[in-house]
């Protein structure tokens, strides 16, 4: 169950930094892979159990952090105490947006072979740092986009300087002069969800040949253009599930889908579920 959902957007409408509370009761639940285009933070505020990430499978209890990267496959599989988890969701973008943030990329693109996915449950230090971050969003404050943002990085600075997590060989960068043309194709991709896309559309808005766009999308955001552009329509289909009251046939083609085989295999394998599992009842 999802509670306390508290959400920051940018100016385009788009989400760009949100976090919530999973509440949930002691159960065995069957692995669920789902994707999605953000990167997350967790911080477990009580219960223990297990968490399956890519085949490894992690023992969890009050205070464990966890980190994953944008479209990287994680699910909880056994909860053996009553659990409150903390989630917080931010777009890479976030942090390759300005050249002092980008560095953070490399706790995705830079990691070293000791890096863990769980980060220890006695640095109180990070988990004041999330909970700092939470308070922020919660609150409609002045500087709330800023001082949001600015507890995400202080977090993701802590966790580079106190854990082997980075190897400085593999060290990643944002170039500065490709920001703006990134963000123009990201807020064409949403603008065009329901039309038909192509790959040299979208490089031509960012001034990019296809190939290299593709390239420089991946490495910043994780997935790859088209990756993007299906998890995005899905993440619409959803809502327009929940909140209007067209037929599943008619939001696959509102979402972009070519056909309705299409939405339903993209819907599967993004969500772990079924469309009809996201209609009221």
């Amino acid at each position: 169950m999802r509670e306390k959902e508290y959400v920051l957007y940018e100016d385009s409408g788009q989400v760009m930094l949100r976090s919530y509370h999973s509440v949930l009761s002691p159960q065995l639940r069957a692995y669920r892979e789902h994707h999605h285009t953000e990167c997350e933070l967790s911080l477990f505020l009580s219960g223990c159990g297990t968490y399956a990430v890519h085949g490894k499978e992690y023992d969890f209890c009050t205070g464990d952090v966890f980190l994953f990267g944008s479209n990287e496959a994680h699910s909880i599989t056994r909860i053996d105490k009553p659990m409150d988890l903390l989630n917080v969701h931010f777009e890479p973008r976030v942090l390759w947006e300005r050249a002092e943030s980008a560095e953070l990329l490399n706790l995705f693109a830079a990691r070293s072979k000791g890096f863990c996915h769980r980060f220890a449950d006695t640095d109180g230090t990070l988990a004041q740092k999330i909970l700092h971050l939470e308070g922020e969003l919660s609150e409609p404050r002045p500087c709330r986009a800023l001082e949001a943002k600015c507890a995400l990085f202080s977090a993701l600075t802590h966790m580079i300087r106190q854990y082997d997590c980075v190897d400085p060989q593999k060290s990643v960068a944002a170039p500065s002069s490709l920001t703006q043309s990134l963000h123009a194709a990201i807020q064409y991709i949403h603008k065009h969800l329901s039309d038909k896309l192509t790959l040299e559309q979208i490089a031509a808005v960012a001034c990019m040949t296809p190939t290299y766009f593709s390239a420089v999308f991946k490495k910043l955001n994780g997935v790859s253009p088209f990756e993007y552009i299906t998890i995005k329509r899905v993440e619409l289909a959803v809502d327009m599930l929940r909140h209007t009251p067209q037929n599943k046939l008619e939001i696959a083609a509102l979402c972009g889908f070519s056909s309705s085989s299409n939405f339903y295999k993209a819907f599967r394998r993004i969500t772990g579920k079924a469309p009809r599992d996201f209609v009221p009842s």
